[in-house]
């Protein structure tokens, strides 16, 4: 992957550099004070405030009365409708996906790998109840331990992947008893990902939670995105051996990638990419 200009840090203004750093900080939903604010982003308090006030006029932020801490405001939620409504793989991907669900019963997702981590472009809650999945629309959560992320990194160069787990990570932290933490072991699963087509989420990031995604394929092989279907253990398992899901999933990540322009022929370029 090439980084563009704006990724490089070339062209970079400080004060949009601070204001963004406040924005991610805030995107995880803990709202945090003024002083919080300032030592995570390592900024002397006056200059915080001068920021965080023009976020607030902008309605970027906004401050909570009793606590007087602050939160991200309405203007970012206008932002994301924005982004969904003018998302072109969405909006294409949302009738396969609503379609899968129903088939299924359970949580399906549609997200893309940034950098080090998975990013949810769609989340469809399933019929059954499950209120523990921590995965939310435009939330990001580390590709190395998700299903959707160990697929995406499963078609990309080993050497680039490693590269990325290491400059971003360091040492890979253990979420549960599951979660691969050895880089090395990483990129042997990641290349087995590839031979089948599919990856297995054994509750690497949620310890009750299983899943199943598979790569969505775009015109010329790329992969643009992924899709999974995810459930608790007690209803997903055995895992290996649910092709029920396994097909249905498969079988939707092929229609996706046929409304991309993606065709049989493409499949070499995909294939010269991971290697």
């Amino acid at each position: 992957m090439k980084s563009s200009p704006n990724r490089s840090g070339r062209y970079n203004i400080r004060v949009l550099d601070r204001a963004f750093r406040m924005l991610d900080l805030l995107a995880d939903g803990t709202e945090r004070s003024l002083t919080e604010i300032s030592e995570a982003i390592d900024l002397n308090t006056s200059t915080t405030f001068r920021l965080v006030a023009s976020l607030e006029y902008h309605r970027y932020l906004s401050r909570d009365e009793e606590s007087g801490k602050y939160m991200l405001g309405i203007a970012c939620l206008e932002l994301a409708k924005s982004f969904q409504a003018g998302n072109a793989l969405s909006r294409l991907a949302a009738p396969d996906l609503e379609a899968l669900r129903d088939d299924v019963r359970e949580t399906v997702h549609l997200a893309v790998l940034d950098g080090p981590d998975v990013v949810y472009l769609q989340k469809l809650p399933g019929l059954h109840a499950i209120g523990f999945l921590e995965s939310r629309v435009g939330g990001r959560l580390p590709a190395y331990c998700t299903g959707l992320g160990k697929v995406l990194l499963a078609y990309a160069d080993p050497a680039y992947v490693r590269d990325l787990i290491e400059g971003s990570h360091g040492t890979l932290e253990r979420f549960t008893p599951t979660t691969i933490t050895d880089v090395d072991e990483l990129i042997d699963h990641l290349a087995t990902i590839r031979e089948r087509g599919y990856a297995l989420d054994w509750g690497e990031h949620e310890p009750d939670v299983r899943c199943v995604a598979v790569p969505v394929f775009g015109k010329n092989g790329g992969i643009p995105a992924a899709i999974s279907v995810a459930g608790p253990a007690n209803r997903m398992e055995p895992l290996q051996e649910n092709w029920t899901v396994i097909e249905a999933t498969r079988a939707t990540a092929r229609r996706i990638s046929f409304k991309l322009g993606y065709t049989p022929s493409d499949a070499q370029q995909t294939a010269s990419r991971s290697t």
